[in-house]
């Protein structure tokens, strides 16, 4: 069965987020807020996604690496984000898809 470019399109973003959760996660180690019982569960979850991810991400690397290297820069440009930058991302998009 041959994938549609909506369904490309959505693994591409899961890839995405799953990446962004991962890095997210490895920030969290070391504060308070990464006790034993979340330690834990992020252990856990990181090893799932990492398995889940590793495949096909490497898959894409592999296919198309500058799609790979914008989708990397573009999770990096989330991370570096403040929480207002966030906030205002979907308005910044909503006027931007407007223009088009």
């Amino acid at each position: 069965m041959e994938k549609t470019p909506k369904e490309f399109k959505d693994a591409i973003k899961l890839i995405a987020l799953f990446q962004t959760v991962l890095e997210l996660m490895d920030s969290l180690k070391g504060t308070k807020l990464y006790r034993q019982k979340i330690k834990n569960q992020i252990n856990a979850l990181e090893k799932t996604i990492e398995t889940t991810v590793f495949t096909p991400l490497k898959q894409l690397d592999d296919t198309n690496e500058d799609l790979f290297t914008h989708i990397q820069g573009n999770i990096e440009m989330l991370m570096d984000m403040t929480t207002d930058e966030l906030s205002q991302l979907k308005v910044v998009l909503e006027e931007a898809r407007e223009e088009e």
